[in-house]
């Protein structure tokens, strides 16, 4: 029954990927490093990533376990459950949940609905064109759903899961420049 509801889980994310929605271009000017990403009329935040989706995921998770505060709930590999449920030629998709707690909290305790999109979770995926991106739902258009006025927590993890974002789907050569500078900052 698992594999099942794995198996439809992964048909959804399919479906809803190749279905065309109305998307604004949002251009990101940064450190003189421009990144394109999309926003789709439900707040989903697509990325292209310059690298595999398991790079991708194995760098969000490095970065997740170097911060104390933030926690790794899972990783879900949608395509080898999928192949493990019997599908042929699935394309490579991971998510990962992942969060501070004291931070939702401040969330889910002016409307627990919240819930529904908290902890934050990063999906990347293989697409059609053969390329690999990364989408998450902004957490500023959490506004737009729940009710969280006056809720400084809702841009804090906006502007944290959009850094993230854009840490995780460098180029090899700019993500390895990062880390130097993270690693040379004063702790």
């Amino acid at each position: 029954m698992k594999a099942f509801q794995i198996t439809l889980l992964f048909a959804a994310i399919l479906l809803f990927s190749s279905c065309k929605s109305t998307q604004k271009e949002v251009s990101v000017q940064k450190n003189n490093i421009e990144a394109t990403s999309q926003m789709s009329q439900h707040g989903i935040v697509t990325k292209k990533s310059f690298v595999d989706v398991k790079t991708t995921m194995d760098r969000l998770e490095k970065i997740i376990s170097k911060n104390k505060n933030v926690h790794l709930f899972n990783r879900i590999n949608h395509a080898q459950n999928s192949r493990n449920a019997g599908a042929q030629n699935v394309a490579d998709s991971e998510l990962i949940i992942f969060g501070n707690p004291k931070v939702g909290l401040q969330m889910l305790s002016k409307d627990p609905k919240a819930g529904l999109d908290l902890p934050l979770k990063i999906l990347a995926y293989q697409a059609l064109d053969g390329k690999v991106y990364v989408s998450y739902r902004a957490v500023s258009f959490y506004g737009n759903i729940y009710n969280l006025e006056d809720c400084k927590a809702k841009e804090n993890m906006n502007a944290t899961i959009n850094k993230i974002s854009g840490i995780i789907t460098k180029s090899p050569k700019d993500f390895k420049l990062f880390l130097e500078k993270s690693n040379t900052k004063p702790q």
